[in-house]
């Protein structure tokens, strides 16, 4: 409003403000509050398309700032821009929210045990009234429409005159102006610092393109409060009002005006912020271009999202220049058949119908500065294959009943979130789990089946197909044998010391190779045999102690060991080992 050169745009929605405001020197009509009401949520509208704007062009600038040290210096750049405008729009919205408290008589527009929403007119419409209700879970959520509802009093007078110069000694009105003139300022010293950034400015057309922006977006720019003399310092003076007499800025746009057209200027304001924020986004963007873009050094690249498919399949490549440049008038041709070009990336689609390579011969047609045509070739391929499904155990060829058995599942050109696995015969005795490529399948004993079939499907240009499936055998895990400190084999005579030295009994599983099976025991009986008599123990746990190793330690030349009633605790709960039994030599 009180700022330097416009764009015609802004020049049309100040004086559109202007004519409102002198209208209500009349009468403030239902129309007049109607009318605000409409460019408000204009300028809300205007808002979220300048962001949407903003937010595709620095997704643009992300896809090339893993390759481009000039892309990533102007992304880092754009996106502290953002954190500044994002900031200041969120203190607008937090001054509309304690406006829309303070209008219903909060003494602390912080209040909140007053619900803002109440501020607003509520629809009579049955469909309105719906869509009201989720606008008041947060109000700059907006409607629908993506619009706000009228307020309770539009035309109210008073009350934000109150809020901005009265109270406080007007504080809140000098806060509000400071806080514009800080975003601006904020927000052009990006660019600055964006000059010193080596990475970005690597030469001096970019450093002289970025200054002269900077200067540009400085005078051009309607974010402004107050008399601003030096746009790049937060420092501002009176201004004059209708009459020619000096006041300060909120002295003069928040007073002796409706409600509604407070909220009007906020919302100006908030489009002020999000059209300067574009505008420096933009610049950081084109500065690439400045640094990097050269007709005599161009190549063209082919960037494809696969570089095999699978029979069926749409093979699909985006083929761009290297700097990358969205308004270059380039033609692209692919195998001698012109593609259609969008935004300066030429668009390759086709879909192979058999197995085998396929071959691109890409040239780019590029129209010279200076008249004429330049023309760039490359060449790329990708391979198509029929349908496979690789399924692999990871730990061996067959499930076995009781343990996770691991699986690994890959389709060849296939995203693994776009792989369906699935087994049978289902039932309630087998789980399947896992997802990305690495599955687990576990069984219990109520399983019926000998066999399990994993089936492999594949989401495929918006269908679904099959890619192959295999069958593993189920089998129980084997029954582990008994061992005693260094004894393994229990077959022939032992040495008397050595089983005098048992001090431990463990369950082994001879020779099987999945990996991570334990089984431990849990009790178990000993017997010492000499001649006609006998002496017996018993032990609980896999530690041998007490009346047991009292039996062991006693053990002489042709007597008998025997360990009896092994019990052990394995995946599937209890089980008993076989009995063992050795002589004593």
């Amino acid at each position: 409003m009180a700022g330097g050169k416009v764009s015609p745009r802004q020049k049309m929605i100040n004086m559109m403000y202007l004519v409102l405001t002198a209208l209500l020197a009349m009468n403030v009509t239902k129309e007049i509050l109607l009318a605000f009401t409409v460019i408000d949520n204009s300028l809300i509208k205007s808002t979220a398309n300048i962001d949407t704007k903003t937010g595709q062009m620095l997704t643009q600038l992300q896809k090339i700032s893993g390759e481009n040290q000039a892309a990533a210096a102007a992304l880092k750049h754009s996106e502290d821009t953002r954190n500044i405008a994002g900031e200041f729009v969120n203190k607008l919205h937090d001054i509309k929210t304690d406006l829309m408290r303070y209008v219903q008589g909060a003494q602390d527009p912080k209040d909140n045990g007053i619900d803002p929403v109440d501020a607003l007119k509520i629809p009579e419409d049955e469909a309105e009234k719906k869509d009201f209700e989720i606008f008041k879970k947060f109000p700059w959520a907006l409607n629908k429409a993506g619009e706000m509802p009228p307020l309770q009093a539009g035309d109210n007078l008073d009350d934000h005159v109150r809020y901005f110069n009265e109270e406080l000694q007007g504080k809140r009105g000098k806060d509000l102006e400071l806080m514009i003139n800080k975003a601006r300022v904020d927000m052009l010293a990006v660019i600055s610092e964006a000059l010193k950034d080596t990475s970005l400015t690597k030469n001096a057309q970019t450093k002289t393109f970025l200054s002269g922006k900077m200067k540009e977006l400085a005078q051009k720019t309607a974010l402004q409060a107050g008399k601003v003399d030096d746009p790049f310092s937060t420092k501002s003076g009176k201004i004059k009002d209708s009459e020619g007499k000096e006041m300060a800025w909120a002295e003069v746009y928040m007073h002796s005006t409706p409600l509604a057209a407070v909220f009007a200027m906020l919302s100006k304001i908030e489009n002020d912020a999000k059209l300067l924020e574009s505008e420096v986004c933009q610049t950081l963007g084109e500065a690439v271009s400045a640094a990097d873009y050269k007709f005599d050094a161009i190549l063209p690249v082919v960037s494809a999202k696969t570089g095999a498919v699978v029979t069926g399949q749409t093979y699909e490549a985006d083929i761009i220049l290297a700097a990358y440049n969205s308004k270059a008038n380039m033609k692209v041709f692919v195998n001698e058949r012109e593609i259609p070009v969008e935004a300066g990336r030429g668009k390759y689609k086709v879909t192979p119908q058999s197995p085998g390579s396929n071959k691109m011969n890409v040239k780019i047609e590029i129209p010279k500065p200076g008249g004429g045509t330049d023309i760039k070739t490359a060449e790329a391929e990708f391979t198509a294959f029929a349908p496979q499904a690789t399924i692999a155990a990871t730990n061996m060829n067959v499930l076995y009943v009781g343990l996770k058995n691991d699986i690994s599942v890959s389709v060849g050109g296939v995203d693994p979130k776009n792989v369906i696995v699935s087994i049978s015969p289902s039932s309630s005795g087998i789980r399947l789990t896992g997802s990305g490529g690495k599955y687990a399948i576990e069984l219990n004993n109520s399983y019926q089946s000998q066999v399990v079939t994993v089936n492999v499907a594949a989401k495929i240009d918006g269908g679904i197909k099959s890619m192959g499936k295999q069958l593993f055998r189920i089998k129980q895990v084997p029954k582990p044998r008994l061992t005693a400190g260094s004894i393994s084999n229990w077959s022939g005579s032992l040495d008397a010391s050595k089983v005098a030295g048992i001090n431990r009994l463990t369950a082994y599983l001879d020779g099987f190779a999945f990996e991570g099976v334990k089984f431990e025991i849990i009790s178990y009986g000993v017997e010492l045999r000499r001649g006609g008599g006998k002496m017996t123990g018993e032990g609980q746990g896999p530690n041998v102690s007490g009346s047991v190793k009292n039996i062991l330690s006693k053990a002489r030349r042709k007597d008998q060991i025997i360990f009896y009633d092994i019990k052990a605790k394995g995946p599937l709960g209890m089980v008993y080992l076989d009995n063992v039994n050795c002589s004593i030599k």
